[in-house]
C-alpha cells in the first residue's frame, strides 16, 4: 500500500496546564529529576506543567478517542509521582521518562479493553471529542475506521505503529519510550505495517484512502 499520510486526531488545547512554562520561576529540570527523587509532590505538578499535552498526544495517537482519556492522563502522572524515587535518569532523559509511563499506561489499558467487548462495538458518535478541529465527514470517518483496525493488532504492535505514522516520533524516541532496542523497534513495526495493511485491504475506505493499487 502506499504511503500516503494518515489523518490524524489533534488533541484540544489543554485548559489546566500552559503550552510553556517560565522556568526561572520554577525548577530546572536537574532539580526538577532530584526533586522527583525527593517525593517532592509539586515536583510531579512542574512535570505535568512542561509534559502534560506531550501525555496527552501520546495517548490519543496509540488509543484514540475515550472516554477514560482524562482519567488515562492522571494515571501517566500517578505513576510519574509513584516511581520518582527510582527515577536514575538526568535532566535531557524526562521527557522520555514519562513518554515510557505513558506508552506502559496505553498498553495495560489496550489490554483490559479487548476484554471489555461491548467497548468495541460502542457507536463512535458517543465518544468525547477530543480535536479542537473538527475534521471533515470523510476524514473522520477514516480516522474511525483507522483506530477500528487498530483495536484488532496486539498493542505491542500497535503502539510503536501509532507513534510512527501518527506521532511520526523517531525509531529512538519510540525504542526509548517502549523500553526495548531500535531494531526490536524495526521489528515490530514491519510486523505491524504487514498487520494493518491486510486489515485496511478489506476497508474500501481505508484502501482508498491508502493508495492501494493491487
Amino acid at each position: 500500500m502506499s504511503s500516503r499520510p494518515f489523518p490524524v486526531e489533534t488533541a484540544a488545547e489543554p485548559e489546566d496546564h500552559p503550552a510553556s512554562v517560565d522556568m526561572d520561576s520554577t525548577l530546572s529540570d536537574s532539580k526538577l529529576a532530584e526533586a522527583l527523587r525527593a517525593g517532592d509532590g509539586s515536583a510531579v505538578a512542574q512535570l505535568f506543567d512542561l509534559y502534560g499535552r506531550h501525555v496527552e498526544r501520546v495517548l490519543i495517537r496509540t488509543i484514540g478517542r475515550d472516554a477514560e482519556m482524562e482519567d488515562m492522563v492522571q494515571d501517566v502522572f500517578l505513576g510519574a509521582y509513584r516511581s520518582g524515587p527510582n527515577y536514575q535518569g538526568d535532566d535531557a532523559q524526562l521527557k522520555a521518562w514519562i513518554s515510557r509511563i505513558a506508552v506502559f499506561t496505553a498498553r495495560g489499558y489496550l489490554r483490559k479493553r479487548k476484554r471489555r467487548w461491548w467497548l468495541r462495538s460502542a457507536d463512535p458518535a458517543q465518544m468525547p471529542e477530543l480535536s479542537s478541529k473538527e475534521p471533515s465527514p470523510h476524514t473522520a470517518e477514516v480516522l474511525r475506521r483507522t483506530h477500528a483496525a487498530l483495536d484488532l493488532m496486539d498493542a505491542d504492535l500497535r503502539i510503536p505503529f501509532a507513534l510512527r505514522e501518527l506521532e511520526a516520533m523517531e525509531l529512538a524516541e519510540i525504542a526509548e519510550a517502549c523500553d526495548c532496542s531500535v531494531s526490536t523497534i524495526k521489528r515490530r513495526l514491519a510486523r505491524a505495517r504487514k498487520t494493518f495493511d491486510r486489515l485496511a485491504k478489506k476497508d474500501p475506505i481505508l484502501r482508498d484512502w491508502l493508495g492501494d493499487d493491487s
